[in-house]
């Protein structure tokens, strides 16, 4: 049974690791006054002598000197305290968030993701855990600790904890994460430590794809795709379809997308892109020549996708960014979902492109839509997301689908992100789903903590 105890430091001059506890939880604990337990936080552990202190509240503990340094304690917490009935108290657990790009500034110390990342430590605290943001150069691998950062009342401060129980995965990007020190970093700490590490990587589109293709679940939702095109093939697939999308295997926030419309009457082709800050248009007369001006560097690293004839709001494009999470059961739930509109000429509806959001029940009643299209939205979500779950290695804590509805009300995912982005949470009337979206990578992160302690996890996260 898992109770919030806050726990301060007695600050005795002996050398011996002691727990001052309120007879209340002593008594819950079936301990009694020199009775020894094992008191765990983080990767830390160590074996308490139990002293009942009768001015304790019924919530609180304290732990001597000795004892607190020795589980490197930062300053008095309030957390999560689990007793498992055989001796042995754990707290938190203790959520490392592992990323990169470390300014060395106190007031941001990972510059403008800063405030992001308080938010996580925030719901990590109202969640009875403790977060620390931490690097690869943060790690102290003799002591066996993290001197990393966490977010308080008086702002971001630098702390030394031990090695986390659960690592949640929050590189920025593809390149960071390719690189052998961070890699290095993460199998280490798998293979040697067996800390789970959630969220392992950035989602390649052509390998989703594929993964999904063969399932009959949810094979139906995804546009005909060609992985590995030659001109030849892009030029049939354009005929054919009319209106592609041609588009990075390994992109996100919509650059690099490039959409190509043949007007079969007029005989010619048009590609909307977006160049610098601009949204461009050009029209061509030849396929190949687009295909060479627009592709000047061929199309290894790109993936052609059918265009789908989305709803339309304000005579605008629509889609729907969708975000789902497991939760502490480890079971996916619906977190958040908006809609998207496409910008004036843009390809896609990022806001950067000129795009706008609006809530999913703003875009139902402005187009007189039926509601049960929400229930199949989250239908279709969670159903891509057990597939998507079921065929990826490692463990996968959460997804942000781009999904489309088309004019006969048909679902389409566009897209999987494993490290969604949050801009739709700029909206006022999604303050509730972006605390939400903070929450539940901590409840996961203590589902799988709980898993790998009680020997319930797979090994396929490792």
């Amino acid at each position: 049974m898992a109770h919030i105890i806050e726990i301060h430091e007695n600050k005795t001059k002996n050398h011996e690791y002691q727990l001052f506890a309120p007879e209340q939880l002593m008594k819950q604990w079936h301990r009694q006054a020199g009775d020894s337990i094992t008191v765990q936080f983080g990767t830390a552990e160590i074996e308490c002598t139990v002293s009942c202190k009768q001015d304790l509240g019924e919530n609180q503990c304290q732990l001597s000197s000795a004892a607190w340094n020795a589980l490197s304690l930062p300053f008095p917490v309030s957390m999560k305290m689990e007793y498992d009935g055989a001796a042995k108290l754990y707290g938190g657990p203790l959520i490392g968030i592992f990323t990169a790009g470390f300014t060395g500034s106190i007031l941001r110390p990972v510059g403008e993701r800063s405030f992001l990342f308080a938010k996580y430590i925030h719901a990590a605290k109202a969640a009875g855990t403790f977060a620390v943001l931490f690097g690869s150069h943060h790690i102290q691998w003799e002591e066996g600790c993290i001197c990393g950062y966490t977010f308080t009342g008086s702002g971001w401060e630098k702390i030394t904890v031990p090695l986390p129980n659960v690592i949640y995965d929050r590189l920025p990007n593809r390149k960071t994460e390719a690189h052998p020190t961070y890699s290095g970093v993460k199998k280490r700490l798998q293979e040697e430590y067996k800390i789970p590490w959630f969220n392992p990587g950035f989602f390649d589109k052509s390998l989703i794809y594929q993964q999904l293709a063969n399932i009959s679940d949810v094979n139906h939702f995804l546009p005909q795709t060609i992985i590995h095109p030659e001109m030849a093939e892009i030029k049939d697939f354009i005929h054919e379809h009319e209106h592609v999308y041609i588009k990075p295997k390994n992109g996100s926030l919509g650059f690099g997308i490039q959409q190509i419309i043949f007007e079969k009457n007029e005989n010619y082709f048009y590609c909307r892109f977006r160049d610098q800050k601009r949204n461009r248009l050009r029209r061509y007369g030849s396929l190949t020549r687009l295909l060479k001006r627009q592709f000047p560097a061929g199309f290894q690293n790109l993936i052609v996708q059918q265009g789908i004839s989305l709803l339309k709001y304000q005579n605008k494009p629509i889609d729907f960014r969708v975000h789902t999470n497991k939760d502490e059961h480890g079971k996916w739930r619906l977190s958040a979902v908006a809609a998207k509109i496409a910008g004036p000429g843009s390809v896609t509806t990022h806001v950067k492109s000129g795009g706008n959001i609006k809530t999913i029940h703003e875009i139902l009643e402005d187009l007189r839509l039926n509601k049960s299209l929400l229930e199949d939205l989250k239908n279709a979500s969670l159903t891509l997301s057990k597939a998507i779950d079921e065929t990826t290695a490692g463990y996968v804590g959460e997804i942000g689908f781009d999904l489309g509805i088309d004019e006969a009300n048909r679902i389409w995912m566009f897209e999987a992100n494993s490290k969604p982005g949050r801009t739709i949470f700029s909206h006022p009337k999604l303050k509730r789903e972006d605390q939400l979206t903070m929450k539940l990578p901590m409840d996961y992160a203590s589902y799988l903590y709980h898993s790998a302690r009680d020997g319930d996890l797979l090994t396929a996260g490792l």
